[in-house]
């Protein structure tokens, strides 16, 4: 807490085994440009003496949990003991720019029921560590004007704690991601215009470096994403459950990328084109998943 006033904001980061990653974390939104009086929450998820060091060492106060807990659970457990009128999630591996505090606190006074911002590069000379970045991210650069959004990645992300309250927190999604989309559908249900991208709410997000690494994430990510159904129809489904659609629908992902780059960032459409040779088996992987996704959960495409 950054004084003897109970806070008005609460920080919470969901952290597994990442004490490595945890200081710069927390370093940076301790570094914040505010005067509101804030706390930080950081959930180990996985039992670790390490994390739960470093966090106390950094000024955080902990959550501890009996077993492993999902991203979204993380958060709920978080969350429960948050005294703060606001709720911020922020990940481990992301360290927030100087006025992402202010920016998503503003953002949800202006009218804002879920805010969200930028997700940019930790590593910006890393090729495959920027890969990992926009093939997660795309929607999210510095260059998107301030306006509606329809989802947001659990990493950056601010709420009022009663809104939160009343939805229910994070769903139980049963899937290693995802829960972050699962919420957002929840959050533009309840509220439809409510979602609101904030450009100053910026954090930089530190993407996975090794290849192996890379490929698997997007390989799960691509088959939660079809396993929850989230913003696909009924034909969708059934024509991209065919194996001869792999390719294709990898092809339909990347021009996706390629048009929010163009829209809205010229540098992220530069470093989209500059790595393809790297992207594309990701996309390859993301596609793979996404089938898998399809075929196998709920009985296969309907």
């Amino acid at each position: 807490m950054t004084s003897g006033t109970p806070p008005r904001l609460s920080i919470v980061i969901p952290c597994y085994r990442q004490a490595a990653e945890l200081p710069r974390c927390v370093a940076g939104v301790f570094g914040q440009r505010t005067t509101a009086p804030f706390e930080v929450i950081v959930v180990d998820s996985g039992s670790d003496v390490e994390v739960a060091k470093v966090a106390r060492e950094a000024g955080a106060r902990v959550v501890g949990a009996a077993e492993r807990l999902g991203p979204g659970e993380a958060r709920n457990a978080g969350a429960r003991e948050a005294q703060g009128d606001l709720l911020l999630f922020l990940d481990a591996d992301c360290v927030p720019e100087p006025g992402w505090l202010a920016a998503g606190a503003a953002a949800i006074e202006a009218g804002a029921r879920l805010a969200g911002g930028p997700v940019l590069d930790a590593q910006p000379f890393h090729p495959i560590g920027v890969s990992d970045n926009l093939l997660q991210f795309a929607e999210f650069p510095r260059g998107r004007p301030d306006g509606p959004a329809t989802h947001f990645p659990g990493c950056n992300l601010a709420i009022r704690r009663a809104d939160f309250t009343a939805l229910g927190g994070f769903p139980a999604v049963h899937l290693p991601a995802g829960e972050d989309g699962a919420f957002s559908g929840a959050v533009r249900a309840r509220f439809p215009e409510g979602l609101r991208f904030a450009r100053g709410m910026a954090v930089r997000h530190r993407g996975r470096t090794a290849f192996g690494d890379f490929l698997r994430h997007h390989e799960r990510f691509g088959y939660c994403r079809a396993a929850l159904g989230l913003s696909l129809e009924p034909s969708h489904r059934r024509l991209a459950a065919r194996p001869l659609m792999t390719v294709p629908v990898a092809a339909k992902r990347l021009a996706f990328i390629l048009g929010r780059g163009l829209a809205w960032d010229g540098a992220q459409l530069a470093r989209t084109v500059l790595l393809l040779p790297v992207l594309a088996p990701g996309l390859i992987a993301w596609a793979i998943g996404f089938r898998r996704g399809l075929t196998t959960a709920e009985g296969g495409p309907r």
